[in-house]
């Protein structure tokens, strides 16, 4: 696969956005649990702003969505959008590092997994380019789509009980993400100078719904999980697979096709999908390790002193 240069410069600054990203995340993730549940919308967002290191996770975000907004303008959305997976590691040390304890193992082969098949898949897709900008015919079976999928996903999560709800709020996180990095994409190819030009954009005005949305939805999952590890990995790999689809199925981007290189294709994807599992698994483990941890220390305070 020939790269220009514009690629080869997308990479690392998708990666130091991915590292942005994790920073962030372990920020928000820590000022979530710390949080009163008071439900979606600005009451959550007010009593995020209350907790320390939330304010600059913020900042830490906007840096890295200018990050992914410069990569996704000079490489093709399909190759920026799954190099954000990186993330994850970039949280996992963080989150490592502000309880001070070992980064587990088991997550990062997880972790890993997920990313070498992401690797394989672009190595044998050979992503290209497609035009700039979505079809204006695009706008309303996108927003329908976005919509069942997001309401689905929320109507699910208020039957299911536990941790277990952090599954589909993050999917409807993920969803949202990707479909703003679609838009974003969109915007930030066909932007020429002309500020007027922008505003008449309705994509504009779908990212200023979808990316608060989407947003809150993740601080929702951060303060239901009490492992952030599985949230961050559900969102950092759906991201990616919803810009995929939205690239090849409204940019005009394509993948290469073939019996062999759509073995190949299925085969790093099924890796992607083990890594996941894996990180589900390992991270259902430790939040029962945690949960134990937390109930002999209550145990203990309860118990009258010798």
């Amino acid at each position: 696969m020939s790269v220009d240069l514009g690629t080869a410069l997308a990479i690392p600054i998708a990666i130091a956005a991915a590292a942005s990203f994790g920073g962030a995340a372990s920020l928000q993730h820590s000022a979530a649990r710390r949080a009163r549940d008071v439900g979606l919308g600005p009451p959550l967002l007010l009593e995020l702003l209350k907790q320390e290191g939330f304010v600059f996770s913020i900042g830490l975000g906007v840096l890295g969505f200018a990050l992914q907004a410069l990569a996704l303008r000079l490489g093709p959305l399909i190759l920026v959008q799954p190099l954000l997976i990186t993330g994850t590691f970039f949280y996992i040390l963080f989150i490592s590092a502000r309880m001070r304890m070992r980064p587990d193992l088991t997550l990062i082969i997880g972790v890993a997994m997920a990313l070498v098949g992401l690797s394989a898949f672009l190595l044998i897709a050979q992503p290209s380019n497609g035009r700039d900008t979505f079809d204006t015919s695009a706008a309303l079976p996108l927003g329908l789509g976005l919509i069942a999928v997001v309401g689905g996903s929320l109507l699910l999560a208020t039957w299911l009980r536990g941790d277990a709800r952090v599954i589909p709020i993050s999917v409807a996180a993920a969803v949202c993400y990707g479909v703003m990095a679609g838009l974003v994409r969109s915007l930030v190819t066909s932007f020429n100078g002309d500020v007027g030009a922008l505003f008449s954009d309705w994509q504009l005005y779908a990212a200023m719904i979808v990316g608060p949305t989407g947003f809150m939805l993740n601080q929702q999952a951060f303060q239901k999980g009490l492992l952030g590890v599985f949230t961050v990995t559900i969102i950092t790999v759906g991201d990616p697979a919803v810009s995929i689809g939205i690239g090849i199925a409204w940019l005009g981007e394509n993948i290469r096709g073939g019996a062999l290189c759509n073995l190949g294709e299925v085969v790093s994807l099924l890796v992607v999908a083990a890594g996941v599992m894996l990180v589900a698994t390992r991270s259902q483990h430790l939040t029962a390790e945690l949960h134990a941890r937390d109930e002999r220390k209550r145990e203990l305070k309860r118990s009258p002193r010798a």
